[in-house]
């Protein structure tokens, strides 16, 4: 395996993103790196994930759809949440009731569980907030909050789910992420997209995870600037993992964060991951943030790199615009600089395995 710290390239320039491709590639036996153009209609299938870089489309979406949006702005009329087993209801309104007991990271992890139920539903993925909470140590002060902590561990990935009542096209749009399965889908429109291609089926999220229906869990490298985060592919902690596979199901996680200056710190993945797995290598896939309202500020969007951790002298700066793409790959510092970027980590955002320089 090379030694290369970073590969860098750009959407419109097809020789310096087979360089990413590469380089990406001997990291991650078995993985691939596409990029192109979608015009008109056509059935896709395949394995994978695709996202929008520019453009607009519609997927067709039939009756019985299930998917876990609907967190952010509402789904359309024609989706009714699931019920959720009334133990996790239970769970989720004591744990509202003892939300101010925490602080910090943990508060906002919990906050963010409870912040989904809606009445007698429960609705999106808080894969992300659970993982929050286990990444930053939650302990429960007493026997009762054990045990909602343990109800939450057991029923996350079973519930938040909506269910679709009719047939119709939907749109997608820059950002938006379309799974690739075994099963056909119909896509109509022009856009520009990058997808990886994994070696399994990834099936622990939804056909589409459309950004403007995920809950802003905003945090991480930005909290007050124009704050965006939102995970279009979470990782979910501790399912399918064995001795023999800790990272279980996890392949692939993405999501979308607007990365300021003031709060970006910068870190590393070891080359050994900890915990045991494969190590994380991250691509930055820069977007537009006009396509969300976010102000630039007159701002340039960059990114530092570290080559070597122990030389903090040795600092390299991309400069970065939408349709850039970086791939960097394990035990390489690196720290986002007022862009916004589609982070897409592999094998997934492991716990525990960030170590700030």
């Amino acid at each position: 395996m090379g030694v290369l710290e970073y590969a860098a390239g750009h959407i419109d320039e097809a020789r310096s993103v087979a360089g990413v491709g590469d380089v990406f590639e001997e990291w991650n036996p078995g993985f691939r790196l596409r990029w192109g153009v979608h015009e008109g209609q056509a059935e896709w299938e395949g394995c994978g994930v695709v996202w929008i870089q520019e453009g607009r489309g519609e997927v067709w979406l039939p009756r019985g759809y299930r998917t876990k949006e609907g967190d952010g702005d509402p789904l359309p009329g024609c989706y009714r949440p699931e019920p959720a087993p009334s133990e996790w209801i239970d769970a989720v309104r004591y744990a509202a009731g003892r939300v101010d007991g925490f602080s910090g990271e943990l508060r906002q992890a919990l906050a963010g569980l409870c912040a989904r139920l809606k009445g007698d539903r429960y609705i999106g993925d808080c894969a992300n907030d659970l993982w929050a909470w286990l990444e930053h140590d939650g302990v429960a002060p007493d026997r009762e909050c054990a045990a909602f902590v343990e109800v939450f561990e057991r029923w996350y990935d079973q519930v938040g789910w909506s269910v679709k009542s009719e047939s119709s096209w939907e749109p997608v749009q820059a950002g938006d992420q379309i799974l690739l399965t075994s099963e056909r889908l119909r896509v109509r429109g022009r856009f520009r997209y990058w997808a990886i291609d994994s070696p399994r089926q990834i099936g622990h999220i939804s056909a589409l995870r459309r950004l403007r229906y995920l809950r802003d869990t905003a945090g991480g490298c930005n909290f007050q600037w124009n704050a965006f985060r939102r995970m279009s592919l979470t990782y979910y902690p501790r399912r399918g993992a064995t001795p023999e596979n800790p990272d279980g199901i996890n392949q692939v996680n993405s999501h979308f964060v607007n990365i300021a200056a003031e709060t970006s710190r910068a870190h590393y993945h070891p080359r050994v991951a900890i915990g045991g797995g494969k190590p994380q290598g991250e691509f930055y896939f820069v977007l537009d943030p006009a396509v969300y309202a976010l102000s630039t500020y007159g701002r340039a969007a960059g990114l530092e790199l570290w080559p070597d951790i122990d030389d903090r002298a040795r600092r390299i700066h991309l400069p970065l615009r939408p349709g850039s793409v970086v791939y960097i790959t394990p035990g390489t510092g690196h720290r986002g600089v007022d862009v916004f970027a589609n982070v897409v980590v592999l094998p997934g955002y492991k716990l525990k395995n960030q170590v700030f320089l």
